[in-house]
Protein backbone atom coordinates (compact mmCIF):
# COMPACT_ATOMS: atom_id res chain seq x y z
CA UNK A 1 0.00 0.00 0.00
CA UNK A 2 1.23 3.48 -0.70
CA UNK A 3 2.48 6.44 1.54
CA UNK A 4 -0.59 8.37 0.70
CA UNK A 5 -3.17 5.46 0.48
CA UNK A 6 -1.97 4.48 4.22
CA UNK A 7 -2.29 7.93 5.15
CA UNK A 8 -5.53 8.84 3.71
CA UNK A 9 -6.93 5.18 5.63
CA UNK A 10 -5.20 6.58 8.58
CA UNK A 11 -7.19 9.96 8.31
CA UNK A 12 -10.53 7.86 7.47
CA UNK A 13 -10.33 6.02 10.49
CA UNK A 14 -9.37 9.19 12.90
CA UNK A 15 -12.21 11.04 11.25
CA UNK A 16 -14.80 8.13 11.65
CA UNK A 17 -13.78 7.52 15.47
CA UNK A 18 -13.99 11.58 16.43
CA UNK A 19 -17.16 12.02 14.36
CA UNK A 20 -18.98 8.48 15.57
CA UNK A 21 -20.30 9.32 18.79
CA UNK A 22 -20.59 13.49 17.82
CA UNK A 23 -24.28 15.15 17.27
CA UNK A 24 -24.10 17.99 15.40
CA UNK A 25 -27.21 20.65 16.49
CA UNK A 26 -30.22 19.56 14.59
CA UNK A 27 -29.86 16.40 14.34
CA UNK A 28 -31.90 15.01 17.41
CA UNK A 29 -34.39 14.20 15.10
CA UNK A 30 -32.89 12.64 12.20
CA UNK A 31 -33.00 9.00 11.26
CA UNK A 32 -29.17 7.82 10.64
CA UNK A 33 -29.40 5.27 7.68
CA UNK A 34 -26.35 3.08 7.40
CA UNK A 35 -26.03 1.28 4.25
CA UNK A 36 -23.37 -1.51 4.53
CA UNK A 37 -22.80 -2.85 1.27
CA UNK A 38 -19.17 -5.57 2.95
CA UNK A 39 -18.19 -7.53 5.12
CA UNK A 40 -14.69 -6.60 5.14
CA UNK A 41 -13.82 -5.50 8.84
CA UNK A 42 -12.38 -2.34 8.43
CA UNK A 43 -15.45 -0.23 6.72
CA UNK A 44 -17.91 -2.58 8.29
CA UNK A 45 -16.73 -2.75 11.46
CA UNK A 46 -16.63 1.57 11.09
CA UNK A 47 -19.98 1.72 10.21
CA UNK A 48 -21.49 -0.38 12.78
CA UNK A 49 -19.68 1.36 15.62
CA UNK A 50 -20.98 4.35 14.29
CA UNK A 51 -24.50 3.25 14.32
CA UNK A 52 -24.19 1.33 17.45
CA UNK A 53 -22.83 4.97 18.85
CA UNK A 54 -26.04 6.77 17.20
CA UNK A 55 -28.57 4.10 18.87
CA UNK A 56 -26.80 4.50 22.58
CA UNK A 57 -27.39 8.31 22.10
CA UNK A 58 -31.12 7.75 21.44
CA UNK A 59 -31.01 8.61 17.34
CA UNK A 60 -33.41 6.48 15.22
CA UNK A 61 -30.89 3.76 13.73
CA UNK A 62 -31.48 1.80 10.71
CA UNK A 63 -28.39 -0.55 9.59
CA UNK A 64 -29.11 -1.90 6.23
CA UNK A 65 -27.05 -4.70 5.03
CA UNK A 66 -26.65 -5.48 1.36
CA UNK A 67 -24.80 -7.26 -1.17
CA UNK A 68 -21.96 -8.74 0.79
CA UNK A 69 -22.74 -6.83 4.50
CA UNK A 70 -25.75 -9.61 4.43
CA UNK A 71 -22.78 -11.86 5.98
CA UNK A 72 -22.77 -9.67 9.11
CA UNK A 73 -25.72 -11.04 10.38
CA UNK A 74 -24.99 -14.88 9.49
CA UNK A 75 -24.38 -16.32 13.12
CA UNK A 76 -22.33 -18.76 11.87
CA UNK A 77 -19.77 -16.82 10.00
CA UNK A 78 -16.26 -16.55 10.89
CA UNK A 79 -15.50 -13.01 11.56
CA UNK A 80 -12.17 -10.56 12.26
CA UNK A 81 -12.22 -7.97 14.94
CA UNK A 82 -11.99 -4.40 14.41
CA UNK A 83 -8.73 -2.96 16.41
CA UNK A 84 -10.05 -0.08 16.98
CA UNK A 85 -12.89 -1.77 19.50
CA UNK A 86 -12.11 -4.84 20.04
CA UNK A 87 -15.23 -6.41 18.61
CA UNK A 88 -16.45 -7.94 15.39
CA UNK A 89 -19.25 -5.82 13.16
CA UNK A 90 -21.91 -7.98 14.39
CA UNK A 91 -21.09 -7.99 17.76
CA UNK A 92 -21.51 -4.02 17.65
CA UNK A 93 -24.40 -4.73 15.44
CA UNK A 94 -26.26 -6.42 18.33
CA UNK A 95 -25.06 -4.03 20.68
CA UNK A 96 -26.68 -1.48 18.44
CA UNK A 97 -30.14 -3.56 18.18
CA UNK A 98 -29.71 -3.82 21.88
CA UNK A 99 -30.21 -0.07 22.10
CA UNK A 100 -32.81 0.39 19.84
CA UNK A 101 -31.07 0.32 16.40
CA UNK A 102 -33.00 -1.90 13.73
CA UNK A 103 -30.92 -4.05 11.23
CA UNK A 104 -32.78 -4.26 7.85
CA UNK A 105 -31.39 -7.16 5.65
CA UNK A 106 -31.84 -6.80 1.78
CA UNK A 107 -33.41 -10.63 1.01
CA UNK A 108 -32.18 -11.02 -2.23
CA UNK A 109 -28.73 -10.20 -1.52
CA UNK A 110 -28.85 -12.60 0.98
CA UNK A 111 -30.55 -15.27 -1.05
CA UNK A 112 -27.58 -14.69 -3.47
CA UNK A 113 -25.14 -15.32 -0.37
CA UNK A 114 -26.66 -18.74 0.09
CA UNK A 115 -28.43 -17.40 3.41
CA UNK A 116 -31.60 -18.26 4.60
CA UNK A 117 -33.45 -16.20 7.65
CA UNK A 118 -33.04 -18.96 10.02
CA UNK A 119 -29.20 -18.30 9.34
CA UNK A 120 -29.77 -14.70 11.04
CA UNK A 121 -29.05 -13.43 14.00
CA UNK A 122 -32.07 -12.83 16.53
CA UNK A 123 -33.20 -9.05 15.72
CA UNK A 124 -32.55 -8.52 12.44
CA UNK A 125 -35.21 -8.10 10.20
CA UNK A 126 -35.90 -8.59 6.43
CA UNK A 127 -35.93 -5.40 4.33
CA UNK A 128 -38.83 -4.38 1.62
CA UNK A 129 -38.61 -2.55 -1.10
CA UNK A 130 -41.68 -0.20 -0.72
CA UNK A 131 -39.86 0.49 2.82
CA UNK A 132 -36.82 1.74 2.19
CA UNK A 133 -37.75 4.01 -0.91
CA UNK A 134 -40.62 5.48 1.77
CA UNK A 135 -37.60 5.95 4.28
CA UNK A 136 -34.91 6.88 1.91
CA UNK A 137 -37.94 9.83 0.24
CA UNK A 138 -38.14 11.29 3.77
CA UNK A 139 -36.37 15.11 4.59
CA UNK A 140 -35.04 13.55 7.82
CA UNK A 141 -32.70 10.25 7.16
CA UNK A 142 -29.63 10.78 6.45
CA UNK A 143 -28.10 8.22 4.57
CA UNK A 144 -24.22 7.12 5.46
CA UNK A 145 -22.61 4.37 3.02
CA UNK A 146 -20.15 1.63 3.16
Amino acid sequence: MSVVKRLMAGLFVAFALLTSGQVLAGDEDKTFFYNITTDEVWPAGMASAQAYNAAKRGHDVIAYLNVRGVYLAAKDRQQDTLGATGRTAQETLKMAIENGARVLVCPMCMRQGGLSPDDLIDGVELGKPEMLFELLSRDEVVALSY
